[in-house]
């Protein structure tokens, strides 16, 4: 296995399946696309301002008053949820469509047997790790590479995209429990470690492509922003980059899950 390979038959999984990826995902970009619309509508104008203001303007505006602030935290809050909800559900009927070709039923594809608490919060304890080794890893590698090449951005720069690629790599290890759990099937974090011991150099790649297609496609929706593209265009950019690199993300732990664990053959 490489990571090129996985990397390649994850995107085909969407490209190949598009329409099924649509009927899986479609609600939850429309309710993505509704909670914006009246998160714009309700937020009062000061706080909006504030919120789209450039960080030197936005100290300039303080305070907001507490009524309004609420008004947004409890949006947010519930946005969060929803959101939260969404994904996870969304991610247990892809990795159970790719790996056990179950077709999903209904306009919203639940099913009280889908283990999304568990799903969810198994995510959030990952990115809790990941979040520690971030802050470890990051530190460690700005030091060492500002002693390599002198410090300055370059190595900022260079640190984070190393830092980028190991998180991810990890992330990716530890993340195989995930389509475990969508598929009601056991495994540990230790037992996903282990199940991908042999792998680590196929999965930095494979992390490294990930990473690269991020901070491309962050460039060039930057560039045409400042072109001067209607923002209602770079916003549909965003948000159709995000639902594609969403879907990509469930697609190579769908791989992942399908090569490592189950020993199926990936080309």
């Amino acid at each position: 296995m490489n990571g090129m390979t996985i990397f390649n038959h994850s995107v085909r999984q969407i490209t190949g399946n598009l329409g099924m990826a649509i009927k899986i995902s479609g609600w939850f970009v429309m309710l993505v696309i509704l909670m914006l619309l009246v998160g714009y509508w309700l937020i009062p104008p000061e706080l909006l301002g504030m919120i789209t203001s450039p960080p030197e303007e936005m100290m300039t505006q303080l305070p907001v008053p507490l009524g309004e602030a609420t008004t947004f935290m409890l949006l947010l809050a519930v946005a969060a949820v929803a959101l939260s909800w969404g994904g996870a559900l969304i991610a247990i009927v892809w990795h159970r469509y790719i790996l056990l070709e179950e077709i999903p039923r209904g306009t919203i594809p639940y099913n009280p047997n889908y283990r999304i608490g568990k799903y969810f919060w198994s995510g959030v304890g990952i990115w809790l790790l990941i979040t520690l080794a971030v802050i470890l890893l990051g530190g460690l590698l700005i030091g060492i590479l500002s002693l390599l090449t002198g410090g300055g951005v370059l190595a900022v720069l260079t640190s984070a995209l190393v830092t980028g690629v190991l998180i991810t790599a990890l992330y990716l290890r530890m993340a195989l429990i995930l389509p475990a759990i969508a598929l009601q099937e056991n495994l540990t974090i230790g037992q996903a470690w282990e199940q991908s011991a042999g792998s680590f150099g196929a999965i930095a790649v494979l992390a490294l492509m990930l990473t690269i297609l991020s901070i491309v496609a962050d460039f060039i929706i930057e560039f045409l922003a400042g072109v001067g593209l209607p923002v209602l265009i770079i916003s549909a950019l965003q948000l159709g980059f995000a639902w594609f690199y969403f879907m990509l993300n469930i697609s190579v732990l769908s791989t992942l899950y399908g090569y490592l664990v189950q020993k199926r053959e990936v080309y």
